[in-house]
């Protein structure tokens, strides 16, 4: 019996590792040949392939799929920068002690706290408990989010809603920079919002950005692009809620930080914005 089981197990793995490979064949088989090719991959028919091929995932899409293919500039952008002191009086007043953690200085007064994490990320929180407002709707929300922005003296022209979720009585909003009508990543203003009022924003924030006329590229057709979601399981089980060209800075990549920790800025480049059901983000560059 336990022979039988091993062998039947033996056959899945067998069937599960050529499915596999015959994905990455025609995957490897799509992206070489669309590079070799003047006529693009953005035809019905090829889009129609392509979907089926995100449905083996159970990726579904949910939206257009576009089929321009721009040419579009580069971006040397630089980030904001902080002054510790400046942000806590900003966001506490003068009233605070402070507290060294992992090399950051957090200031406090009372329920509140703030650091400028790095020199280049705002972390604020409040733990204060309660119930200030009742029956908090996304509109209300996010009418707090941008009171917030305001009043903390931050410029209420430079940035766009790009996500809001709903999760027992807590609304998670995210901003994002936005220059020429696009998005530009990463950049954020990230808000945890209860009836309590604010409990955690996040400020990391682009102060520049100047485009490289001279160096214009043309970024791959979005059908082709969606192609490398089947090598990503975070999309796994997931619907495509928004595609759209953004500008994007992999930190990892291009300046070797995995996060914001001394990043001054980089070259951003062309990339597909993908936004997943979930909320989650994926940004498809070319390689």
């Amino acid at each position: 019996m336990d022979g039988e089981i091993n062998m039947d197990w033996s056959k899945a793995k067998n069937i599960l590792i050529i499915a596999f490979i015959i994905t990455n064949i025609f995957l490897a088989y799509v992206l070489i040949n669309s590079k070799n090719t003047n006529a693009p991959l953005v035809g019905d028919d090829f889009i129609e392939d392509v979907k089926a091929f995100l449905l083996e995932k159970n990726i579904n899409v949910g939206v257009d799929i576009p089929k321009d293919i721009p040419s579009m500039p580069l971006f040397r952008i630089k980030y904001e920068a902080y002054d510790p002191q400046d942000i806590a009086n900003r966001f506490i007043g003068k009233n605070y002690v402070t507290e060294t953690i992992n090399g950051n200085i957090y200031y406090i007064n009372g329920n509140e706290s703030v650091t400028a994490k790095y020199g280049n990320e705002i972390i604020y929180e409040n733990t204060s408990a309660g119930s200030i407002y009742n029956n908090l709707t996304p509109k209300k929300a996010e009418n707090l989010a941008e009171k917030f922005i305001k009043n903390k003296d931050f410029p209420d022209d430079d940035y766009k809603l790009s996500f809001i979720s709903h999760d027992d009585g807590v609304y998670y909003i995210e901003y994002t920079k936005i220059i020429d009508s696009h998005y530009f990543e990463k950049s954020y203003m990230r808000f945890t919002i209860s009836s309590a009022g604010i409990n955690r924003f996040e400020r990391y924030w682009i102060e520049s950005a100047e485009s490289e006329d001279s160096t214009a590229v043309t970024i791959m057709s979005a059908p082709r692009a969606l192609l490398k979601l089947l090598a990503m399981e975070e999309a796994y089980d997931k619907t495509i809620e928004e595609i759209s060209i953004c500008y994007y800075l992999d930190l990892e990549k291009h300046v070797g930080a995995s996060d914001s920790s001394n990043t001054i800025g980089g070259k951003a480049t062309p990339a597909w914005r993908i936004i997943l059901n979930d909320g989650t983000k994926i940004f498809l560059e070319d390689n």
